[in-house]
């Protein structure tokens, strides 16, 4: 398995973890890996796990480092009987995945460093029935440069 794809199991099960029981705010009831036929949006909330940009600069030698980018979809829908603002819901939703993620940026020792870069509200419509947020993150690591699955 390259470093690569270790990273992105490691970030699915710390997002896994993510429960009220586990001293969250919120227990998120799926997390999933970007399937280009489509994910299920039944059981929520839902993180979408997709991969982004990678750039890789062959240095130090005999390693590459890699700055890899992984977008977070978090999808939930809110029942119009909750008295809170949607905007409450999705931050209490991107707090519990920001304190998740930076209790190992090292990712399981596959990276030398993760940095959450930004977040986006969804364009929702009035009365769409989703509505959600995306978190941008940085992974920075190294693999060998002969060999992409052993880290650096």
């Amino acid at each position: 398995m390259t470093v690569r794809e270790s990273i992105l199991e490691n970030i699915k099960t710390t997002l896994e973890a993510i429960t009220e029981a586990g001293g969250y705010r919120n227990t998120i009831a799926s997390v999933q890996r970007w399937r280009q036929s489509g994910n299920s949006l039944v059981n929520i909330p839902c993180i979408v796990i997709n991969a982004g940009p990678e750039t890789k600069e062959p240095v130090p030698n005999p390693f590459t480092t890699c700055r890899f980018t992984v977008y977070l979809d978090i999808w939930t829908r809110q029942d119009e009987s909750d008295p809170a603002s949607t905007d409450a819901l999705l931050n209490s939703l991107l707090g519990d995945a920001e304190k998740a993620l930076m209790i190992d940026v090292t990712r399981g020792d596959f990276a030398k460093d993760t940095n959450i870069r930004s977040n986006a509200m969804f364009e929702t419509a009035e009365g769409q029935p989703h509505a959600g947020i995306i978190i941008e993150l940085e992974i920075v690591y190294q693999h060998r440069q002969t060999d992409p699955e052993i880290a650096g």
